[in-house]
């Protein structure tokens, strides 16, 4: 239960609020973190038997129990990874569970995106999003000449003019100041980068055969171990190394985030396909596709932020996204290579019933036979669902959530994992949903443009509702909330939904003018419920805090 100090600032297989007092709260599974300063407290659904240990050393971490369920974790550092080995006490676990948790970073918490395409700034809030064009591997290619100590690659295709210039060669000047370089690729890929770097980097190209599907990561580790936790950077996206994807006529971005504990979750990822924690690949101990185990921490708390973080397919990705469709309020906005699982597309088209019609969708013309095309267009309306159909491959795989809803969790899940099975149970793959009004707005600019680009069409105009038309009070309360229209002007035709931080809408008011109105929650129990109220064709959003 959220207190009522707290803001509630979404839901997704996680609930989080920042609270006034500073405390970051993340929901994940069998327990709810709370970060605070220093001090990192878990507190389980049931009561446990737990010991923690730092994932990297191994080394005990102290716990203080303060009682069954809640645990303290004394004297833990910034940026740890740490280990959870837990049981519950009910008599029917008889197994104990592994989890890993991640302390916040003292690093900035920056987060960059750029898209090697034209966006559409007439739909920014905040921020203008970037175009590099052609010139996203320069950007790739600076960050790589920043680096200083480590520098891990997980790529899937990638070229280069030469040895000396472009990419290759960026990364074997790196080398040569003393930068200890590591490559994973795909092994049923031609990578022609690859031949191109210095002798002396170890690489690694991913096993093939039946059991195994793609090594589709695009991600670089820079520096991820540095006792300066303003340096280590984690770039990552849809993008790979090629002039189609990075020059065009392919559509893509990048997403780059300055935080230690997530470049360490990062290099946990990359070790474990790489088999060792050293310059040399151990191919008997790595483990690629669906060999791979869930042991990297899934919420990052980077410069006030949530971000998740999931690999495919130890993670679960496909059901983090249809999460995160369910866990909008106003409105949802995908522009994704493809859409192969009926899981996905049904989940779409029940939010599209379920009163969100706010659902937009563009989808690559070139998808294959088993697409959800035809489907989400029955279901969504074909003004809703449109197929790009421009020069080069619209190679994205991102959803925008909640972007004309600040009240709610804005946010967008990125990354390299496409909605489809072979990224589900086989390929190796990195998904970031980052909770942050700004960052996702960037990327609704972007989506704005291709949506437009392959015939959609996107009103400018604002369907929020204007905040000086409304006024409500007390807030918090103890149970009446009055609703009242300023100087007593009447509105047209509204509707108060009010909803619980589980999305569940508890009531529903209708008036045909709305002067004054009352909502009462006296019947509710004490926390934070998101109020959306329609009137005249727009929205506005409010956070009421239940005594």
């Amino acid at each position: 239960m959220f207190s009522t100090k707290s803001l509630l600032v979404g839901l997704f297989l996680l609930c989080f609020a920042i609270s006034s007092s500073g405390q970051t709260t993340v929901k994940e599974g069998d327990y709810t973190i709370y970060y605070q300063g220093s001090t990192v407290t878990v507190s389980f659904d049931k009561a446990v038997s737990i010991d923690a240990s730092d994932a990297f050393t191994g080394k005990d971490i102290s716990i203080h129990a303060t009682d069954l369920n809640r645990y303290v974790l004394e004297d833990v550092t910034p940026a740890a990874i740490i280990k959870l080995h837990y049981q519950y006490l009910d008599g029917k676990a008889t197994v104990f569970k592994t989890s890993y948790i991640a302390t916040a970073s003292l690093s900035t918490g920056t987060i960059n995106v750029y898209f090697n395409h034209p966006v559409n700034t007439a739909f920014a809030q905040t921020q203008n999003a970037v175009n590099l064009g052609n010139t996203l591997d320069d950007m790739l290619i600076s960050y790589i000449n920043a680096c200083t100590t480590t520098l891990d690659i997980a790529i899937y295709n990638s070229d280069s003019p030469s040895g000396t210039t472009g990419i290759a060669g960026a990364i074997n000047a790196a080398y040569n100041r003393g930068v200890q370089v590591r490559v994973i690729y795909d092994g049923s890929t031609s990578s022609a980068m690859i031949p191109l770097l210095n002798s002396g980097i170890p690489t690694l190209a991913s096993p093939t055969g039946v059991n195994y599907g793609i090594m589709h990561n695009k991600f670089v580790v820079f520096d991820a171990a540095v006792s300066d936790a303003n340096i280590p950077v984690v770039w990552t996206g849809s993008t790979n190394w090629t002039v189609a994807q990075i020059d065009g006529p392919d559509k893509n971005s990048a997403i780059v985030i300055q935080d230690q504990a997530l470049a360490l979750g990062y290099k946990i990822e990359f070790e474990e396909m790489w088999g060792s924690n050293t310059l040399t690949p151990n191919a008997t101990l790595s483990k690629f596709g669906p060999f791979k185990t869930d042991n990297t921490p899934h919420s990052y708390v980077i410069g006030g932020k949530v971000v998740n973080s999931y690999f495919s397919p130890s993670d679960g990705a496909n059901s983090k996204i249809i999460t995160a469709i369910n866990s909008a309020n106003s409105d949802v906005s995908v522009a994704t290579m493809l859409i192969t699982r009926s899981d996905i597309s049904t989940a779409l088209i029940n939010k599209f019933n379920s009163g969100v019609t706010n659902v937009n969708i563009v989808l690559d013309s070139q998808n294959p036979a088993s697409n959800q095309l035809s489907t989400l267009q029955s279901g969504l309306g074909t003004n809703h669902v449109v197929s790009y159909t421009g020069s080069g491959i619209m190679h994205h795989k991102f959803m925008v959530v909640d972007n004309f809803n600040s009240a709610s969790d804005p946010q967008v899940l990125v990354g390299s994992h496409n909605w489809s099975t072979s990224a589900e149970t086989k390929n190796d793959e990195n998904m970031l949903i980052v909770h942050d009004a700004n960052i996702a707005n960037q990327y609704y600019q972007a989506f704005a443009y291709l949506f437009q680009l392959a015939g959609g069409t996107l009103s400018t105009t604002s369907t929020t509702l204007n905040r000086d038309d409304l006024v409500l009070y007390p807030n918090p309360t103890t149970g009446l909330v009055y609703f009242s229209s300023r100087e007593s002007s009447e509105l047209e035709g509204s509707t108060i939904s009010v909803y619980d931080v589980l999305g569940t809408r508890i009531l529903e008011k209708h008036s045909d003018h709305l002067t004054t109105e009352v909502v009462d929650l006296s019947g509710q129990a004490s926390g934070v419920y998101l109020v959306r109220v329609s009137v005249g064709g727009k929205e506005g959003f409010y956070k009421v805090v239940r005594f």
